[in-house]
């Protein structure tokens, strides 16, 4: 991530505006005098920098916060690049001329919050690591949108070049959790999910993608006759993932051992050349939904403020703070003051899937409170977790 080492960092008088930056104000830590976050807006993003002073290094970090970054990284990059023109001495920093990677941003990359609107009829494929499986159902169903998700940089930016050179106006790619992504689209708009070929994770079940809730969800989302098809080289992970599906209802399978498949990706290659056997479940959804069932959102997405009460810093002395229910949670981890402005570092949401945000209380009129950057993504767990938040602030 972008950011420059000083023995000192000394910040111009705030707010103040350069070069269509928005530098809005510095917040402290409340606990810690050496940590504070600074906001910046520029044209329709809004993110925070990292104030740290490095005890044991003797030195200070200006850096970005990494649960509000934004896109693309030059953006961020460059507010950096003005606050380090005021330093005297510079240690060291990584914000040379940015890469036409940093400066633009992907047509084809979009955020979760693009599809909370989102009913169109799709294909869907998790973990799409290379990307050649992928690649092949868009142009095999251009009249389909196909969604691909990961969490491995470098393979979404490989597959957003070959996404570019192949012009396929039918393909999105999504950096995140593909659990969180599924709970938020409507009901039966999925003609297939494909998982082919995920970590399998025999010691740590609990970090597997395949788990009942992800079943279900799988289920909600698929229309009549939709598919949710794993592959895999493990036949432990196969065993389990079958075992999880046959509990459920209105279902029916296929099960398949070395299928040839139209494409092949790099590790099934790999494992076939190591004479591994590969492992086929498609899990059919029978159930016949009717056009009223269709399309129907399974979660409120908007994250409703409230009165809050709590006007001082003595109110907030109960902070950090730390809730858990049986299906969400909520950690307050820090509280941050600039003036009549707090801002809250927060964690919460359902556990396998957990989101960090700031929330931003203001008590003055030209400031709003609200999320920093953007809203949660509305996930039941987060809308519980906020509702519980709201509860605390709302108290006298």
């Amino acid at each position: 991530m972008p950011h420059f080492l000083a023995p000192h960092i000394t910040l111009p008088p705030m707010p103040f505006t350069q070069e269509g930056y928005s530098f809005v104000y510095e917040a402290k830590q409340c606990n810690d005098s050496t940590q504070s976050l600074i906001l910046v807006r520029y044209k329709d993003s809004e993110f925070f920098l990292r104030k740290a002073w490095r005890e044991s290094k003797n030195n200070a970090i200006l850096k970005c916060e990494k649960s509000t970054k934004t896109q693309p990284t030059g953006i961020m990059k460059n507010a950096l690049k003005i606050l380090c023109a005021y330093q005297k001495n510079i240690i060291s920093h990584n914000l040379n001329n940015n890469t036409p990677r940093q400066n633009l941003q992907s047509p084809y990359l979009k955020s979760m919050e693009f599809f909370l609107d989102f009913a169109k009829p799709c294909l869907i494929e998790i973990g799409f690591g290379s990307g050649r499986h992928l690649l092949h159902l868009a142009q095999s169903n251009p009249h389909l949108i196909c969604v691909g998700i990961e969490i491995h940089t470098p393979s979404i930016e490989q597959i957003l070049r070959q996404v570019q050179l192949l012009d396929l106006k039918n393909l999105y790619i999504i950096n995140g959790d593909a659990r969180i992504f599924l709970e938020i689209l409507p009901s039966h708009i999925a003609q297939g999910i494909y998982v082919h070929f995920p970590v399998p994770w025999n010691k740590k079940h609990h970090r597997r993608i395949f788990s009942p809730k992800f079943i279900q969800e799988s289920l909600r989302v698929l229309d009549n006759g939709g598919m949710l098809a794993l592959r895999s080289d493990d036949e432990v992970y196969f065993q389990d993932v079958l075992s999880l599906a046959l509990q459920e209802k209105n279902i029916s399978l296929e099960i398949h051992k070395n299928q040839q498949q139209a494409i092949t990706s790099k590790y099934e290659a790999r494992w076939t050349k190591q004479q591994k056997n590969i492992y086929d479940l498609k899990i059919f959804h029978t159930h016949k939904h009717t056009n009223n069932e269709k399309n129907v959102k399974n979660t409120q997405k908007t994250f409703y403020f409230d009165k809050i009460l709590r006007k001082n810093l003595d109110n907030y002395k109960s902070f950090p703070h730390k809730k858990i229910a049986n299906d969400w949670f909520l950690h307050i981890d820090n509280l941050y003051c600039a003036g009549d402005i707090y801002v809250l570092a927060l964690c919460f949401g359902d556990f396998n899937q957990p989101q960090s945000k700031f929330l931003q209380i203001a008590f003055c009129d030209n400031i709003s409170t609200r999320y920093i950057g953007h809203n949660p993504i509305p996930t039941q767990a987060a809308i519980k977790a906020h509702k519980y938040l709201m509860q605390i602030l709302t108290q006298e």
